[in-house]
């Protein structure tokens, strides 16, 4: 397993502007500019991932896989505030602000200028300016994006916001248009403190034009507006429709490539020439993208026989053995990056459910999930079991897990003071564990003394529950009897099923308790995950993955007079208390997302089951991939390009065979504490 390097999450102060550009290295050699860099800009590449794409390729207003994440990154860009892995916090996109002033007035709201630079282009060569910044906002607060399906981000942050929504007021007074390329943003003092405050900022510019024609962003002095409302009607003709909307088809996008086509399985993208480049100065080199679904079943084969180009997020076991030994081969023409998730796969409990209201019937689930089993049959030993609502590459849980270090090493000519300081802060994170999480083995005793204990007793007869004899139990009720059988809704995955079938399915069916799996698309179980949409099942089998931002809006209740709806309500009250954390305060945030993972852990709206790491496997024509350095593929695509495949160096070669070994170890390591446990 590649060596991550440890994820020192700083505050997120806010500084001058001149303190938050930082100069960064282009991370392009110079030896590839060259005469053959830019013949290979007709070069094409071909992507595949195991995440179908749903056409969710503007916001994630209305859902989206992770694939359509990746899309997204391809098609938009400039975003005013960006991430600096390596300073630890998020600070001001010098490519994209040119200029920022940061003020607070006697009431505690407090303002940010931006000024923006006159060169960014929408791909149809027409300016970008602080208005559609502006109408982005609007977009993401209105009414009618929740009427068509959508679930709206939260701007209650947003000074005049809760006026304008409720008709109190025309105009958002926190939103000014100062002029085309100054926008000016403020935050209610109620809404600060905010762990995360400068990402509030991190909003993408998106065409007024194309998603409400004849519609304009206008501030007369006393915030903006639009000259006319949104309606659900306008949204379902201009971005809805399923053969032109601007959801799936989007024609004027700000980022690096433009949509060509997409076929509801299949994207494919050209570069957009207008993009003036990231803020290390790179623009795309490879001409044309095309992106699409992955089989494990053939996935490897198809790179080896050059129908893939880059396998980008392989999770399969057998689909990471397959590329390794790919690799082993001695063709040399392969490479592989692996990268730690920041997101776990779970089963989800759904507040419509009745049988999930019990507590100990989700106990008892608990109990009688195999996971350990589960996880070693479909991820090997590139995964690892979950206890609580977190990934393995979140910088939370590496370092309460004690795989990171929060503290700089101190400097030799330190003060006794410092050291003093030093020591108290170690000591103080040294006492932050995860070991106050409530854990679930498998028992499935525990688990039949728990359904016994609440009632299920009976057989279909309503005679005594007899385990040797009896297949499902049964109690009385008002309405006669109920039989404990559960159904969960999961993703077309043969391999996750059947994993779940011998894992879950089975011991459930030893307690007593039956389980009935189906299949439905991605949207459908998405939608049902967020609340927004309805599905006659308990539980739902899908993934989670988190952003820099662990600010778990999915904890909101969606319904009101549940047990379910008010254990979330708990939680999702303590998630938004960790937000409200100074952002200096680093500790503080930590211990209170330690706190939320326990409880958690105690109610069970949710059983993790694993996180895991990623691995991409590519053909080396592919050059200068640096998927380890970016959030995603389809940021780091932009740095790279392709030409024929060269004589790989000795170095390379040393590199290659330490991947294969640290590889080969983390999969004996893995096995053995699976055996162990």
């Amino acid at each position: 397993m590649k060596k991550i390097l440890c994820l020192l999450m700083a505050c997120c102060l806010l500084l001058s502007f001149g303190s938050c550009l930082a100069e960064e290295v282009v991370l392009l050699p110079e030896d590839v500019i060259s005469n053959q860099w830019f013949r290979d800009q007709n070069a094409k590449l071909k992507v595949g991932n195991p995440t179908p794409l749903t056409g969710r390729f503007f916001t994630s207003m209305w859902g989206g896989t992770t694939s359509d994440l990746d899309v997204q990154d391809l098609l938009h860009a400039y975003s005013p505030i960006r991430w600096d892995g390596e300073m630890g916090r998020f600070r001001f996109d010098h490519s994209v602000v040119e200029d920022a002033l940061i003020t607070e007035d006697p009431e505690g709201n407090r303002s940010f200028l931006l000024v923006l630079a006159d060169d960014l282009r929408w791909s149809d060569g027409s300016p970008i300016t602080a208005g559609d910044y502006a109408f982005s906002i609007l977009l993401q607060m209105d009414r009618s994006v929740a009427e068509t399906g959508g679930q709206l981000p939260d701007f209650s942050w947003l000074a005049g916001a809760g006026d304008y929504l409720s008709g109190e007021a025309k105009t958002v007074s926190g939103l000014r248009l100062i002029a085309d390329n100054i926008l000016q943003i403020t935050m209610t003092a109620e809404s600060l403190p905010y762990f995360y405050e400068l990402n509030r900022l991190a909003v993408l510019p998106y065409p007024i034009s194309e998603i409400a024609p004849g519609t304009k962003v206008i501030d007369e002095g006393e915030g903006v507006c639009l000259t006319q409302p949104l309606t659900a009607e306008l949204l379902e003709e201009y971005v809805l429709d399923e053969k032109i909307g601007y959801l799936s088809h989007p024609r004027v996008t700000s980022g690096p490539y433009v949509l060509e086509d997409f076929d509801g399985k299949t994207a494919k993208f050209a570069i957009n020439p207008l993009y003036k480049g990231n803020e290390a100065g790179m623009v795309p080199r490879i001409g044309e993208i095309e992106y699409t679904l992955a089989e494990n079943a053939d996935m490897i084969e198809k790179l080896a026989d050059g129908k893939f180009d880059l396998l980008n997020k392989v999770t399969q076991a057998d689909s990471i053995n397959g590329g390794i030994n790919l690799l082993r081969s001695g063709t040399e023409s392969f490479a592989m990056e692996n990268e730690m998730r920041t997101g776990l796969t779970m089963i989800w409990f759904m507040e419509s459910s009745t049988l999930a209201q019990d507590p100990a019937i989700r106990k008892a689930i608990a109990y009688c999930f195999d996971r350990n089993g589960f996880v070693s049959r479909y991820t090997g030993a590139y995964g690892l079991r979950t206890d609580g609502f977190y990934g393995l590459g979140q910088w939370m849980y590496r370092m309460a897990a004690k795989l990171a270090e929060p503290l700089a090493t101190m400097s030799e000519n330190s003060t006794a003071q410092e050291e003093s300081a030093h020591e108290t802060a170690a000591e103080e994170w040294e006492s932050i564990t995860l070991d106050g999480m409530t854990l679930y083995e498998y028992n499935p005793d525990e688990a039949i003394r728990l359904v016994e204990e609440a009632g299920w007793n009976l057989n279909k007869d309503g005679e005594p529950f007899d385990i040797k004899k009896d297949t499902v139990r049964y109690k009385q009720s008002g309405d006669g009897l109920t039989g404990l059988i559960l159904s969960l809704a999961m993703p077309d995955s043969g391999d996750a099923r059947i994993a779940l079938e011998a894992c879950l399915a089975d011991r459930l069916r030893q307690a007593g308790i039956g389980l009935k799996i189906r299949t439905i698309d991605m949207e459908t179980l998405h939608k049902a995950y967020d609340g927004r949409a309805e599905i006659d099942v308990d539980m739902l089998y899908l993934g989670e993955n988190f952003t820099i931002v662990f600010d778990p809006e999915i904890l909101a209740p969606h319904m009101q007079g549940t047990e379910l709806g008010m254990v979330k309500e708990e939680l999702y009250a303590m998630a938004q208390d960790m937000v409200r954390t100074e952002p200096e305060d680093l500790s503080g945030f930590e211990r209170k997302w330690i706190r939320l993972q326990e409880r958690i852990t105690e109610t069970l709206p949710l059983i993790p089951v694993y996180s895991n790491v990623y691995f991409d496997f590519f053909n080396r024509r592919l050059h200068n991939y640096l998927i380890t350095q970016f959030p995603t593929w389809g940021e780091a695509i932009v740095s790279a390009y392709m030409s024929d495949t060269e004589e790989i160096s000795e170095e390379e070669k040393q590199r290659l065979q330490e991947q294969l070994e640290e590889a080969d170890e983390q999969r004996f390591q893995t096995e053995s504490e699976q055996e162990a446990e």
